[in-house]
């Protein structure tokens, strides 16, 4: 897929740029208690969410940035569960995590509104557990992952 419909990266961009503030909106009052419960053993608890999420934001700009000045680089992957553990997911401060994450997607998005070359929205990178990735399709799946744990976040504060 070549971004080409008029609106694609308009939307793309205000999806990138609005999820900050809608991560931000629902931590609003958010206790201790309901940041550290886990309805489901098997996700994140909504401090380790915003502590993940902050967490990658690097590594997505890594990502991207290599695609752009690389040659098809090999992309590594890692994993989120030891990733957790080894930097204290548990005991980060939910608020800051969340201001991290704002910070940080404003540097993915400069990066990416800077990328004025067509061309550059489909080098490649190589994911060895996905295969060959495009910059626009790496890009295109981040409001996806915003939106899997917007979705947790909103449901998981319902239920409390």
């Amino acid at each position: 897929m070549v971004i080409e419909f008029p609106y694609l990266k308009q939307y793309l961009f205000t999806a990138l740029e609005s999820a900050p503030a809608l991560f931000n909106h629902l931590l609003t009052g958010l206790t201790d208690e309901e940041a550290d419960r886990r309805p489901d053993p098997a996700r994140f608890t909504i401090r380790e969410a915003m502590a993940h999420l902050a967490d990658w934001e690097p590594v997505f700009l890594n990502r991207m940035r290599r695609i752009c000045e690389e040659d098809e680089p090999l992309l590594e992957g890692y994993d989120e569960g030891q990733w957790a553990v080894e930097h204290d997911y548990a005991s980060t401060d939910v608020f800051e995590q969340g201001r991290l994450f704002g910070e940080r997607r404003a540097q993915m998005v400069d990066f990416l509104r800077s990328r004025s070359n067509p061309a550059d929205w489909q080098r490649i990178g190589n994911r060895p557990e996905i295969g060959r990735i495009t910059l626009e399709t790496l890009t295109l799946l981040i409001p996806l992952h915003d939106t899997y744990h917007l979705r947790q976040i909103a449901a998981w504060r319902q239920a409390g």
